[in-house]
């Protein structure tokens, strides 16, 4: 189906249900948008779908799926995408003393390499449109949170890839966008996390291992619920404000204002007594030490 001259359109990575790039997808649809929403097994998106939103399977970590969405895409739409939101990620709960290094090569092939290729291959039709590309980042890769650094480092990176790249960008008059996301609601922030090995028997934090299990249970207490944040979003897509980074969950506030106008030190300090657990964590690390 070819695209309305006059219809904007929007390709979207990561749409499983219960998460940021699904309630994007609805929202964006509802706004009149062409929606192109992506996942590795588009199975999973049937209820989009049945909504009349266009599905496509992409998996952001392998080069060829990206090349052939960017290729499909193309072709129905006269070589032109209005905005590319790179939504898709991992997330890995490790201590940094334990690290899988295969696990974390495979999180940062998705969550900053994967935004790579993406860009690579759709910058042509984003050029012909003068269209926007949203990076969803997070505070995560601004704020130290322990057992999360190397998904912190990805998103750090993701940042200033972002950051680059808004200046390449510039002479074409794409417009380039970090979204700074606070904590949002989603399926992922209110199932229980696995514990991923953080705390096997050979882990220095073993002693630790019961606080830190309760450390990545439910984490949506207190969240922007996830069609708020996409409300958000689209409404950025359809302006025409151009800020280099835009703040959107619940606390974005408070984390700009930590992550502004206080020292290194000063964040680290009370990065820590924000995190519920970590003082017991320390305690029993401690203790286990002295004996």
């Amino acid at each position: 189906m070819a695209t309305d001259a006059t219809q904007k359109t929007v390709l979207i990575t990561g749409c499983t249900p219960g998460g940021i790039g699904h309630a994007l997808a609805v929202e964006f649809h509802e706004q009149g948008f062409r929606v192109f929403a992506t996942a590795r097994r588009v199975k999973t998106l049937e209820d989009l779908h049945d909504k009349g939103i266009e599905v496509l399977a992409l998996d952001v970590a392998d080069d060829v799926s990206v090349k052939t969405a960017a290729e499909k895409v193309a072709e129905v739409t006269n070589g032109r995408l209005d905005v590319l939101v790179n939504n898709a990620g991992q997330e890995y709960n490790m201590a940094a003393t334990d690290l899988d290094i295969s696990r974390a090569q495979s999180l940062f092939n998705t969550n900053l390499f994967g935004v790579m290729r993406m860009v690579r291959e759709f910058a042509p039709l984003l050029v012909k449109a003068k269209g926007k590309i949203l990076n969803v980042g997070s505070v995560a890769g601004l704020i130290p949170v322990p057992f999360r650094s190397v998904y912190g480092a990805s998103k750090a990176a993701l940042h200033s890839y972002g950051d680059s790249l808004r200046l390449e960008m510039k002479p074409f008059d794409v417009t380039v966008i970090t979204l700074v996301t606070g904590g949002v609601g989603s399926e992922a922030a209110s199932k229980p996390r696995p514990n991923e090995g953080i705390v096997t028997p050979k882990s220095l934090y073993w002693p630790a291992a019961d606080v830190i299990s309760g450390m990545f249970s439910d984490q949506s207490e207190g969240t922007m619920p996830v069609h708020e944040y996409a409300k958000q979003i689209v409404a950025l897509a359809q302006g025409t404000q151009n800020v280099p980074w835009f703040w959107a969950g619940s606390y974005v506030s408070t984390m700009w204002f930590m992550t502004t106008f206080l020292s290194k030190r000063a964040l680290e300090g009370v990065t820590g007594r924000f995190i519920k657990g970590m003082d017991q964590v320390d305690a029993l690390v401690r203790g286990a030490k002295s004996h």
